[in-house]
């Protein structure tokens, strides 16, 4: 009976040990892969730039998924002075200043003239530790140091052509000098913004803006030149000009059953076209939602220009052709004696004859030469700074996106693809994403005067 008893305590004790040995193992494996950890915290600054306004916010990420986090600090250091932008600390049970300690997101707030910073160079400085062991219990570090600029000065914008004259759908070019390198620069016209180019002169302080007036903006539309600098801070100039308002003609156009049925298949493998709709509901979708879509696609070329001038001298036209349609002509469409539709003609439709062939208007490199909806085969050249011209209802392309074309090349041939009533070509000139005034660019005596005449004055003045 005693031996059975001493054989159960005897197993009891083996038992007990087990456990105590599992709890040491357990106890060990926690502090090896827990606390012993060795992983450093991770940093995560949103910095787009390393120029700085006067004024900013830093969006910034720590983070530590294993230990977790036990001190946050970040400061600026400039010429020798530090000034603490946040010290955040946690402790063994969790303290309020950072409710998570596996993730922390703050905005390093920066005010210049409180902190007392001066405009110019400067470090950013954060350091992030953890709840490991490691390092005789201070916790792994993780340390970034950045190298910014201070800046909280405005970009000076100094105008350098004189005349500006331009009327309602013209086109217009101001040279002018920043003070700094800036991000963006270039004119304003109400909502819309021209961006400046860069390499025409010697001086890389120079630089030069094609810009427009939509055919709809009047005598006082605001127009001002604008420049951002790398630090975000916008400088504005205001400069002399004079807008000659303008009257466009007003045209009907009686849509037909016939002539619905003839062009509305080419339309048919669009998205969203409502086969289940009237021919008159169809029409409209590719008259008004089309054509919306379509001018968005052309327009947003202006992205793609290049900073280079390529053209010389004023722009041809189609040779031996009747010009049928001006630019922003009105036009009402009438079906069964009611208006259905009004839209504006933003180019110039010019018939010769049948599959004419179609010469480049000037220099240039082929931005687009593909199927555009209403406009059907289409070729868009960028003639550099902002300016294209657009050749569309072509029967046939005769070049590639990325040829370099030069004035009078044959880029294809007038067709009836897209919206077309009869074979013509319908030529468009855009500056920016604005559509303008085609017979200004193929009067020799326009060019000479607003562009050319410019460019070779402040030229004398800066080099070229």
């Amino acid at each position: 009976m005693n031996f059975k008893r001493k054989e159960r305590g005897k197993n009891l004790k083996y038992v007990l040990i087990g456990f105590l040995g599992i709890a040491a193992a357990a106890a060990l494996i926690w502090i090896l892969f827990d606390k012993l950890e060795g992983d450093a915290p991770v940093l995560s600054l949103a910095l787009e730039s390393r120029y700085l306004q006067g004024s900013a916010e830093i969006p910034l990420t720590v983070s530590d998924e294993k230990s977790g986090l036990r001190r946050v600090y970040a400061s600026i250091l400039q010429e020798g002075r530090e000034v603490t932008l946040v010290n955040k600390t946690v402790d063994r049970e969790g303290a309020e200043e950072i409710a998570d300690p596996r993730r922390l997101e703050l905005n390093l707030r920066i005010d210049a003239r409180e902190m007392g910073l001066k405009d110019g160079d400067a470090q950013l400085l954060i350091a992030a530790w953890d709840q490991s062991w490691r390092q005789r219990f201070a916790g792994n570090l993780a340390y970034k140091e950045v190298e910014i600029v201070i800046d909280s000065t405005p970009p000076r914008v100094s105008v350098l052509t004189r005349q500006h004259n331009l009327s309602q759908g013209g086109s217009g070019l101001v040279v002018y000098r920043l003070s700094e390198p800036c991000k963006k620069h270039g004119v304003r016209v109400g909502d819309n913004f021209f961006p400046g180019h860069s390499g025409y002169f010697d001086d890389d302080d120079v630089h030069l803006a094609f810009f427009a007036l939509r055919h709809d903006q009047v005598k006082d539309t605001d127009i001002l030149l604008e420049a951002h600098d790398r630090a975000g801070n916008r400088g504005q100039s205001g400069f002399s000009y004079y807008i000659q308002n303008r009257s466009f003609p007003s045209d009907n156009l009686n849509l037909s059953d016939n002539f619905m049925r003839r062009v509305l298949p080419e339309f048919y493998s669009e998205p969203g076209f409502p086969f289940d709709d009237s021919r008159l509901a169809q029409f409209l979708f590719v008259n008004q939602d089309l054509r919306r879509k379509n001018d968005k696609r052309v327009l947003s070329l202006a992205g793609q220009s290049d900073d280079a001038i390529h053209w010389e001298g004023d722009f041809m036209a189609l040779p031996r052709a009747q010009r049928m349609a001006g630019f922003a002509d009105h036009r009402t469409y009438i079906y069964e004696g009611k208006t259905v539709d009004q839209q504006v003609h933003m180019g110039v439709d010019l018939a010769s004859m049948r599959h004419a062939p179609v010469p480049a208007a000037n220099n240039g490199r082929v931005v687009l030469a593909d199927w555009v909806g209403i406009y059907g085969d289409t070729v868009v050249i960028d003639h550099g700074s902002g300016v294209f011209s657009l050749y569309s209802h072509l029967s046939s392309i005769d070049v590639s996106e990325g040829d370099f074309v030069a004035r009078g090349d044959i880029i294809g041939k007038t067709g009836t693809t897209g919206l077309a009533v009869g074979d013509h070509l319908h030529f468009s000139m855009i500056v920016g994403d604005v559509f303008v005034n085609p017979y200004e660019w193929w009067d020799a005596r326009w060019v000479e005067n607003n562009i050319a005449a410019k460019l070779e004055s402040v030229a004398e003045q800066v080099g070229r």
